[in-house]
């Protein structure tokens, strides 16, 4: 019940003057406790039509509630539905400044809708207080090699390097340097990104690299074509 109570104690409603207190008999009943621990268990699972189902109980009860706003937008995303999730996370991200998991996620859902500038923002929200967030720089080596700004995201790379020493980075980067056509420097960066704990970064490195040399074999020119064989001699005639 505790994170559930710390939820609503800071939702606006309870946490910003000179909104009145709810009245004093105001607690949350125990279905929205047991919706709010739902919630948060399949996020864990990555169930994400549970965790949905679940925060979408917890908002009609409390539509103010920062935890379960990021949750259900974090799942429709997921799901795929990242237009739908923008409306909660930005709400989330509006009222709840400080918490990193509405930045990210709306960060998430703007990138997948096109909408570039708001994830860059969202993004540098972050990186004002963690500058070597790993999947806030993610998104935005996404936006950034989309508008192909390639020196704005070897600098944002730079800035997280001197931060951290994570090879996660170096994932993005090698990402980055295949977007880019250098072929010989992003293969580099797949020694020091193998290690990484998130394989799903490797993966996408060798994938960019996949396409970068697909892209360099169909922009060479053709092959010139080998000359005909001579043909054959005539056979002479006997005298």
């Amino acid at each position: 019940m505790l994170p559930l109570l710390l939820c609503l104690l800071t939702s606006p409603t309870w946490a910003k003057k000179p909104a009145p207190p709810p009245p004093p008999d105001w607690r949350p009943t125990e279905d929205m406790v047991e919706d709010h621990k739902k919630g948060m268990t399949a996020l864990a699972a990555a169930d994400w039509a549970a965790a949905e189902a679940a925060f979408t109980l917890v908002l009609a009860k409390e539509p103010e509630c920062g935890q379960a706003l990021a949750g259900l937008g974090r799942a429709q995303v997921m799901l795929g539905r990242a237009p739908e999730a923008l409306p909660s996370l930005q709400k989330a991200s509006t009222l709840f400044p400080d918490q990193v998991d509405a930045h990210l996620w709306h960060a998430k859902a703007a990138a997948a809708t096109g909408a570039g500038d708001v994830a860059l923002g969202e993004v540098k929200a972050i990186f004002a207080t963690k500058p070597a967030h790993l999947e806030a720089h993610r998104v935005a080596q996404s936006v950034l090699r989309e508008r192909k700004s390639y020196a704005e995201a070897h600098d944002l790379l730079a800035s997280a390097r001197a931060a951290a020493n994570n090879p996660g980075f170096d994932c993005l980067e090698g990402v980055l340097f295949a977007a880019e056509d250098k072929l010989g420097d992003a293969t580099r960066m797949t020694t020091t990104c193998a290690g990484v704990p998130d394989q799903t970064l490797y993966t996408e490195l060798t994938r960019a690299i996949t396409d970068a040399v697909a892209r360099a074999e169909a922009a060479a020119p053709p092959p010139e074509p080998e000359p005909p064989p001579p043909p054959p001699e005539a056979p002479k005639k006997k005298r």
